[in-house]
């Protein structure tokens, strides 16, 4: 669940969010959207307040959204790591792509690379223009902020509040010149699985994931477990649609890529690639923790220095584990094979080469090593008659190597 708390909405927003106050963003500029959509919001620190700061996503044809963040403690936000920012956000994720509206982006696609679209069933748009309809908006009872008189317990303004807020707003629009209309300004939707009846809380959710709801409940406090933002609080109560709870438990019930071995599923390595693991665990650690610009492109407030270790760990495995894959070991071992059998025609029963390369062979590929050792004694006991057993003792012998001594992780991780 989120980390880092929605304030509200700027004056100049397309996109209002309902139930937030509407801030003075004057600093921030009012220009018309760029002619290409940026890759990812632009994120500016309030002026007045410390704490704060103003995102601002612009798309050339839907308008912008202009929303006030509280910072995490360290200055990071969700804007660091999110790596598909939708325009317009509404009910816990469920997200709108201009024309359409979809559910949390929760379950990924292996094949397409990409988590899937799920369109949402009957979703209607509702506009800021549905809102203001109403007589009782009233642009003269509506207020606009200052950030620094905001904190996070007293922003939220209730629907009537809200409506005159609302409909001073769309007011200080009418002089703004490139700005959507109202009727083009998106404020949140409908849909039956949003309906109040149809929302379920923490015991069912639980249920449905097969966890107790003591489980769940720790999942949130500690922020783990990728449980998805709830839909809507009422009465103080989480509440979420049925269909993100059950990708919420399809997503868990799915096996980890075999790309992406997770450290309960991690296979035991052959002696060599554990080695590399050894190594790269500290190093991948440093790379992603004590590095400061990249440690603020991805952790969040709730990340710790032992749950980066833990990814750093699954990282090492992984990539110790693909290593492996690299070099042809069935081909080493054939050319092995015959350097072998030339050192005997040589007259040299030993070689700082084959041995080298058996040694290698043998720590990251040791059934390939014992299929080349069976391999070379059988062709060296019927070409030069020499005993099986005295070739196999002498190349067994000869491949073990004591591994290197790991680099300093911060030298190779800078």
């Amino acid at each position: 669940m989120a980390a880092h708390r929605l304030l509200a909405n700027g004056a100049n927003t397309d996109h209002p969010v309902p139930g937030l106050p509407f801030v003075d963003d004057t600093h921030l500029g009012a220009g018309p959207p760029p002619a290409a959509t940026a890759p990812r919001p632009t994120r500016t620190p309030d002026p007045e307040c410390a704490g704060l700061v103003w995102i601002v996503h612009a798309h050339p044809h839907l308008g912008r959204t202009v929303l006030l963040y509280e910072a995490g403690p360290d200055g990071t936000g969700p804007w660091d790591w999110q790596s598909d920012w939708p325009l317009v956000s509404r009910a816990g994720g469920y997200w709108w792509d201009g024309t359409r509206w979809h559910r949390p982006s929760q379950l990924w696609d292996e094949a397409a690379g990409a988590f899937e679209q799920q369109p949402v069933p009957a979703a209607a748009t509702v506009t800021a223009a549905d809102l203001l309809d109403d007589p009782l908006a009233d642009a003269g009872r509506g207020h606009l902020h200052r950030a620094a008189a905001l904190t996070g317990e007293s922003a939220a303004v209730d629907t009537a509040q809200w409506r005159h807020d609302l409909a001073r707003w769309a007011a200080h629009r009418t002089t703004a010149d490139g700005q959507l209309p109202p009727e083009s300004c998106v404020v949140t939707l409908t849909a039956p699985e949003l309906t109040g009846d149809q929302l379920i809380g923490t015991t069912a959710l639980a249920a449905t994931a097969s966890i107790s709801a003591s489980a769940l409940r720790a999942y949130i406090s500690r922020g783990q477990g990728a449980v998805p933002e709830p839909q809507a609080i009422v009465a103080g109560r989480p509440m979420w649609s049925r269909p993100v709870a059950e990708n919420w438990a399809a997503h868990r019930r799915r096996p980890a890529a075999a790309r992406w071995p997770a450290h309960r599923d991690r296979p035991v390595l052959p002696a060599g690639a554990e080695q590399i693991r050894r190594r790269l665990d500290p190093v991948l650690f440093a790379a992603l923790w004590d590095d400061p610009e990249r440690r603020a492109r991805w952790a969040l407030r709730h990340r710790t220095p032992d749950a980066v270790r833990d990814v750093a760990a699954d990282l090492a495995h992984l990539v110790a584990d693909r290593l492996q894959d690299t070099p042809p070991a069935q081909a080493l071992a054939e050319v092995l094979t015959q350097a072998a059998l030339a050192n005997f025609t040589a007259g040299d029963a030993r070689s700082p080469s084959v041995d080298q390369v058996l040694g290698w062979l043998t720590q990251h590929h040791p059934h390939a090593a014992e299929q080349t050792v069976t391999a070379i004694a059988e062709q060296a006991a019927l070409r030069f008659g020499i005993p099986r057993s005295d070739t196999t003792h002498l190349l067994r012998t000869d491949a073990s190597a004591a591994p290197p001594a790991p680099e300093d992780p911060r030298r190779a991780a800078a």
